[in-house]
């Protein structure tokens, strides 16, 4: 009986979140910058809660003032270098002077983190500033609606044919059935942007390629985060979102899969192939 609530709680937090993300997706420039640093800060912070968990307590307002250069970096990296080299100083001075016994641990989990996720999450910036306007655009729509659409038919598709256990040891709910349904979806989720968007920015064979890595990285994000809950010995990173669990819990997949086709587009720009 506690299925149909939570299914229709994150039915409609998904009503509400995917529109107005992608609002700020399509406006671009410094709004979704600026989206992308809040979002940054949230999962820091769950992510500090994580790792608090397992006796690895990062410095919160550390980590903010390093991911803020490290994502900045996407759109003006002269200056961010300068200000991320000022922030780790400032870290590594702080830490130095603390007097705590573990202080080693509190210093890598910072670093750890205020490096990390803003690294990760700026892939998500430098696709949609691909090109020109419209191709940024388009480039991180599709790969938002192949991830969203993975999601959804992975979680489907195991839940009414899940057999084989994928990693069971990580997630003993994902399911080899629920990943390949995943992989259908993504590939589906293209087919419709590839036909109903005009003078679609991607070839066929380019394109292809921006899917299997939706299917492959998006749901080894799930997983990188279902290793740390399960870890810290959680459900989910927090309860911001009703039915889906915390800001983490919804971007683990593009956490992966945005820098990976981003790198994968930038070497096809690289070697004049889009």
């Amino acid at each position: 009986m506690k299925t149909v609530p939570e299914l229709v709680k994150r039915i409609l937090s998904a009503l509400v979140a995917a529109p107005v993300f992608l609002l700020v997706t399509w406006l671009g420039g410094w709004y979704f910058t600026i989206v992308l640093i809040l979002t940054m800060i949230v999962i820091q912070v769950e992510i500090i809660s994580m790792l608090s968990r397992q006796e690895l307590a990062a410095r919160k307002l550390m980590t903010v003032l390093l991911g803020v250069p490290v994502i900045l970096m996407a759109v003006m990296p002269d200056m961010a270098w300068m200000l991320f080299l000022a922030m780790l100083l400032l870290v590594l001075v702080t830490e130095v002077f603390r007097d705590h016994g573990d202080g080693w641990k509190h210093l890598l989990a910072t670093i750890f983190v205020g490096v990390m996720v803003p690294a990760l999450i700026s892939g998500l910036i430098i696709l949609r500033n691909m090109g020109d306007d419209r191709t940024g655009f388009i480039l991180a729509f599709t790969l938002l609606l192949m991830i969203w659409a993975n999601d959804t038919f992975a979680y489907f598709g195991g839940k009414t044919m899940g057999k084989i256990k994928l990693a069971p040891k990580i997630s003993p709910a994902k399911t080899v059935e629920g990943f390949v349904w995943g992989f259908f979806g993504s590939f589906l989720a293209l087919g419709l942007c590839m036909h109903f968007i005009p003078e679609y920015p991607l070839s066929l064979g380019a394109a292809l390629p921006f899917a299997v890595i939706a299917g492959l990285f998006g749901p080894a994000g799930d997983l990188a985060e279902s290793k740390l809950k399960r870890a810290s010995g959680i459900k989910d990173s927090s309860g911001l979102m009703p039915g889906h669990g915390g800001l983490y819990d919804r971007f683990d997949a593009i956490l992966f899969s945005a820098p990976a086709a981003a790198v994968y587009l930038y070497a096809l720009t690289l070697f004049e192939l889009l």
